[in-house]
């Protein structure tokens, strides 16, 4: 009996149509503003590239470095920012508690090559809204974009709740062991300011608050800024916060 091609070719033709209408549905409705924060490289342009074929992003800015960062997101007030955290330094967590400051309304997701729980949490407590890993397929990540844009959370569940399941209580009390003046200085750490803006927030010498970040160090057995800002503000009542945002379904694809 002779195979009638057609129809054996009908569900890969359905499935495929299926796909499209769940990719459409994620664009209906205004375009999202978004900015790429990465190194200007064969990466960057093949992710804007990308990018550009979906109808319902507009790329509206690239930044290239921590100050050019700054500068367009106060002006273009995007509604997400894509972060190549690889690309952009060591202090990561420090801009982009810094990044929230300047665009408070700009949701921020996270891409980094290394996507392991001590990273998720630390970001997220940060301020990101999400973290991505780069190996993931194209219409993840714009799945991601869509949902931090609408304010949702994005980032593995099961990576998450590991973070949460890692943390430990160090100290009962530890702001009671500092001086009033190391206790504003701690507060600052856990707001995410940086030495200079907590000197000018104090009206005290960036100087000064480096001898403070000291003595707080020592008196807390902590090991630097990071741990001091985890102590500050804790982790759990982010990460906690964090899991409420995130829908079931991203268990699997994030």
């Amino acid at each position: 009996m002779p195979i009638n091609r057609d129809v054996a070719a009908a569900p890969s033709s359905n499935a495929a149509r299926e796909d499209s209408g769940q990719l459409h549905s994620l664009q209906a409705g205004p375009r999202v503003e978004v900015v790429i924060a990465t190194v200007p490289d064969l990466f960057c342009d093949a992710l804007l590239r990308l990018l550009r074929t979906d109808p319902g992003l507009k790329i509206i800015g690239q930044a290239h470095n921590e100050n050019d960062l700054a500068r367009v997101l106060r002006r273009k007030r995007p509604q997400a920012l894509l972060f190549d955290y690889d690309a952009l330094g060591p202090n990561g967590e420090s801009l982009i508690a810094s990044l929230r400051r300047t665009a408070p309304a700009t949701r921020i997701l996270v891409m980094a090559t290394r996507a392991g729980s001590k990273r998720v949490g630390r970001v997220l407590h940060a301020g990101a809204s999400g973290l991505v890993g780069k190996q993931i397929g194209f219409e993840t990540l714009m799945r991601a974009i869509h949902a931090v844009a609408r304010g949702e959370g994005w980032a593995n569940r099961r990576t998450t709740a590991r973070a949460l399941g890692q943390l430990t209580i160090r100290l009962p009390a530890p702001k009671d062991q500092l001086t009033r003046r190391e206790r504003q200085v701690a507060d600052g750490v856990g707001q995410g300011l940086r030495n200079k803006e907590i000197a000018s927030q104090l009206e005290i010498s960036q100087k000064t608050v480096k001898s403070h970040l000291n003595r707080i160090f020592r008196k807390l057995k902590l090991d630097g800024r990071v741990a001091l800002s985890r102590l500050a503000t804790p982790l759990s009542t982010t990460l906690i916060a964090f899991l409420d945002t995130v829908p079931e379904v991203e268990l699997l694809i994030a």
